[in-house]
Parts: structure tokens; C-alpha cells; sequence
């Protein structure tokens, strides 16, 4: 896992040409001009859209409002790599090691989820316009947590195959 202003950690990629049109879609994304930040802003409450951007990559643009840190939903993923980026609005993220915590319900294939148990080795991460957050399958995390009251949040969560990503660090 790791969390960066996007402008700021776009080098830590090495350039596929599937990540680069995931980097062109999170630009345009944040473009206050552009018609994906326009259709993700005027989404209404619980609302979402699956939008493809190349091939296995798929982005989901969501709006909900944040809820209690009780309600927290602990996941990770085998298959895809998660970034998640917020254009409008605030959310803390649970972060812990899945070797630390303990599977409420195993590997469903179908979904490419592990749902886990609430961990006490859980990191806080606050999310807010522009910072990207990449998820690893080795990362459990529970988003959507508000920070003092509900808000609403309007984001982005990009799921990429593991296979397309390489770092480099």
C-alpha cells in the first residue's frame, strides 16, 4: 500500500501502456473542465458507474456519504490492485497486513474479495481531493469511515490486474 498526491508519485510507475491510460483517466478526472469530473460530481447519493478504461481495468465512480467507524467493511483483493482517489470530500481509510488479521469470510473468486474481522493493527489514512491511494492484495482496507460527521464523498476506485502493475520502489 501506498498514498500520495497523484501529481506527486505519478514517477513511481513504470509506464505500461495500460497504466498510462489509467494516469490520463485520473488526470482528466480531476479536471474541473473535463466530462468524467463532471459526470462523477453531479452523481447523487449512492450512486455509481462502471466505466471501462482498458483492457481488464475498469474504474467505479461512486458518491456515498462516510459512516461510522462501526460500520467499517475490511476487504483485500488477490487479483486486482485498487486505487482509489477522491475528487470531492474527506474519508479515513482502516489500513492493516492481512497476515495480521483474521478472515470472516474466505476467497470468493466470483467478487476477488476477502472480507476480514475489525483488526487492532489497523493504520488510519485520511483520503481528500486529489491523494491516490494503491491497494495491494496484501493490504486490508476499510474505506468510506468519516472523520467527525457524515459527509458526502464523490471517488474513484480503479481496478487494474496485478500482473499490469510494476513499481518502482
Amino acid at each position: 500500500m501506498f498514498v500520495g498526491y497523484f501529481p506527486d508519485i505519478l514517477r513511481k510507475f513504470k509506464k505500461s501502456e495500460s497504466l498510462l491510460k489509467v494516469c490520463s483517466y485520473l488526470n482528466e478526472a480531476l479536471d474541473e473542465e473535463s466530462e468524467v469530473y463532471h459526470r462523477i460530481t453531479h452523481l447523487g447519493a449512492n450512486e455509481s458507474l462502471e466505466v471501462y478504461v482498458d483492457e481488464g481495468i475498469k474504474s467505479i465512480e461512486q458518491a456515498y456519504y462516510t459512516k461510522s467507524p462501526k460500520e467499517a467493511f475490511y476487504e483485500s483483493h488477490q487479483e486486482m490492485v485498487d486505487f482509489q482517489m477522491l475528487l470531492k470530500g474527506r474519508e479515513i481509510f482502516f489500513v492493516a497486513p492481512h497476515s495480521l488479521c483474521e478472515i470472516k469470510n474466505p476467497y470468493n473468486r466470483d467478487k476477488d474479495l476477502i472480507e476480514y474481522y475489525p483488526s487492532i493493527y489497523a493504520s488510519t489514512l485520511l483520503l481528500f481531493r486529489g491523494n491516490l491511494a494503491v491497494f495491494e492484495a496484501n493490504d486490508v482496507h476499510a474505506g468510506g469511515i468519516f472523520i467527525s460527521q457524515s459527509e458526502l464523498v464523490r471517488k474513484i476506485v480503479v481496478k487494474i490486474p496485478q500482473k499490469l502493475i510494476k513499481f518502482n520502489f
